[in-house]
This record gives structure tokens, sequence and C-alpha cells, in this order.
């Protein structure tokens, strides 16, 4: 596809929030293995950019999924990994589903302050013994009135320190393990979350990775984002922006790698000329 001047106008806007507002502080939160999630996003929802392919009704931008990829790529020139992702669990994993197949009622009582940012979500999918095979969580819901009762935990969760929600999968039949699985919405100030551990990570500092544990956490059925047993085909259907926002989102990590070692190269002075007057380097270079 060839880009807009709209595309090129949500780039420009992007970067020029990134040099204000993050790359200024980007050493400090990763040395903080933290940054103030709600302050930075509250400014990305008050310039439209958290909600660009989310429904107008809700605050979105109603755009299709190439403004995201645009913005995905420009938030590469954060100098951190950190930030983009936090950003991009807000944008394209833990809203998605709640946007295609969430109720009205649910929309307006967590998607569109997700939007605004003025709550930050997370999704809940990876356990200590499930996290490539999703089918395998064990977390599950039980009915109790027009509730649920959540217990089980969750592991190496984005945001969740932080959050005010979480997009969670859980166990909520005994049937097959590809329907027997919803996706609800979880308060995270509910009675019964204990955020159980910051996980310390080789990278990435500063965004907030947690293992939190559910006791009985009771949550109103309502809280169900669409059908009941669908949850297993909406995280799937979550997880495909999730990986294309991954890939959009290293383009320029990667040719920042690449520029760098090209201008290494040329400095470095070896057998009296520079490592790049080496063809061979020229070869691994192109």
């Amino acid at each position: 596809m060839q880009f807009t001047h709209e595309h090129d106008e949500l780039r420009r806007t992007l970067r020029r929030f990134i040099e204000a507002e993050i790359n200024p502080h980007v050493d400090e939160w990763e040395a903080a293995e933290i940054f103030p999630a709600h302050e930075v996003f509250k400014k990305l929802g008050d310039l439209g950019l958290l909600g660009l392919t989310k429904p107008a009704a809700y605050g979105g931008a109603g755009l299709d999924y190439s403004y995201s990829l645009v913005m995905a790529e420009t938030l590469g020139h954060v100098h951190c990994g950190a930030i983009p992702m936090a950003i991009g669990v807000q944008t394209d994993m833990c809203t998605p589903a709640l946007a295609r197949f969430g109720s009205d009622e649910l929309k307006r009582e967590f998607l569109a302050p997700a939007i605004a940012g003025d709550m930050v979500g997370c999704v809940g999918v990876s356990e200590p013994g499930a996290g490539s095979d999703v089918s395998a969580i064990r977390s599950h819901a039980r009915k109790d009135g027009d509730d649920y009762l959540i217990t089980g935990q969750k592991m190496w969760i984005t945001n969740s320190l932080q959050a005010d929600w979480m997009c969670m999968l859980v166990n909520t039949g005994d049937g097959p393990v590809h329907r027997n699985k919803s996706l609800v919405m979880v308060p995270m100030d509910s009675k019964g979350i204990e955020k159980a551990k910051k996980i310390r990570k080789i990278g990435m500092h500063a965004s907030d990775t947690g293992l939190i544990y559910f006791d009985n956490v009771r949550v109103p059925q309502r809280y169900r984002i669409g059908a009941e047993g669908q949850g297993f085909i909406y995280q799937m259907q979550q997880f495909q922006e999730e990986r294309l926002w991954a890939a959009a989102n290293s383009i320029e990590a990667l040719s920042n790698c690449i520029a760098w070692t090209v201008e290494w190269a040329q400095e470095r002075k070896l057998f009296g000329g520079h490592l790049a007057d080496h063809q061979y380097v020229q070869f691994k270079l192109a």
C-alpha cells in the first residue's frame, strides 16, 4: 500500500510526542524499572492516538488498520523497547476483542476510558504452565448467581501492576479446550486479586510485568466479552493484531541497528583502512 498525507501526519505527530514526552525520560524510567503509564497514556489519549481503529462512538478515530501499523512502526523511534510495548498492549492487544465483540455497556465502561487514556488495560492469557499453548490455561470462572467467581493466576502480564482492568481469558466450562473459554473484563481493584510479584526481566525494564493471583474474584457475568465459550477464538483474533503490531514495531529499531553498524564500520580503523572497506563486511551489510 501507499501511505497518504494522513498517514504521514500521524507519523509526524507521534514522533514529536516521542521526542518531547518519552525519549528525554527513557533512561530514568528504565533505571526505575517502571514508567508513569497513566500520565503517558493520558497525553496520548488527548492526542487521539490510543483509539485509531476503534469506533468513533467510544472516542476512537474509526480508521483502518494501516494507521495502527504506522503508529507501531513510529513507536520504534522510542529509545527503548519497554514503552512501545506498553502502549501496544493498550492499543492492539487488550482492546481489539472488547471493541469488536463487547457489549455497548462494556465498551462505555472500559473501552472509552482506555481510548481517552483515563484507564490502563492489560491482557491476561499466559500462566506459569500455559504460555504458547493457550488451550492449557487453568484459571477458571464458576457461576454464582449473576456473577463469575474467578480463581487462578496469570504470569508475564505487561502493564498489570498499573492496570485498571484486565481482559482475562478463563475457563468457563468443562468442554473441549478450544470451546470452554471466555474473555472476561476484570477490574484490577477487585477483592481477591493479589499483585504477587513484579517480574524482573533481562530487558524492557520500564514495562511492568506481573504475576497476578485471583482468589474467588467476583465479576458480573455481564462483564464477559461476547458469547460464552468463544474466548479462545476471540483471543486468537487479538493475537493476529498483536503479531502484526510487533512486526511493524521492530522495523525502525532494526533499521537503526543497521545504520549504527554502518556508521561504526566506517569509523573503525583496521589494517590501514576502515572496517567498511573490506568486501566481506560490505556483503554482510548489504
